[in-house]
């Protein structure tokens, strides 16, 4: 299990997280993870972080516990991190393989 949020908005709590299955289908939707349209970069991305957890919740709620969260910047920074996760252990080595490919190219 990669890292999670834990944000309490009202009297709920939120738990965010991302996978390969969200990460794939957010990006199947035209999701980008850069900076040319930060604005909906950053809604997007949290947006996204409910998908695993709080499919249901629909966008006018996530704004507004977006609205209300502090510290932003390290919100956004923390999601992106997240984000990254499972397309790092997608690229990354089996454990217990040595440096010898178990492919070649002909």
């Amino acid at each position: 299990m990669g890292k999670q949020i834990v944000l309490k908005h009202g009297d709920r709590e939120y738990t965010l997280e991302f996978n390969r299955k969200v990460v794939e289908r957010m990006e199947r939707n035209g999701f980008e993870i850069d900076t040319d349209k930060p604005y909906t970069m950053v809604t997007t991305l949290f947006r996204g972080a409910f998908q695993m957890h709080h499919r249901g919740v629909d966008n006018d709620k996530i704004q507004e516990i977006w609205d209300a969260q502090n510290k932003k910047e390290d919100l956004l920074a923390a999601l992106v991190q997240m984000y990254m996760e499972p397309i790092t252990s997608l690229m990354g080595d089996a454990e217990g393989e040595d440096e010898n490919p178990t492919w070649k190219l002909i």
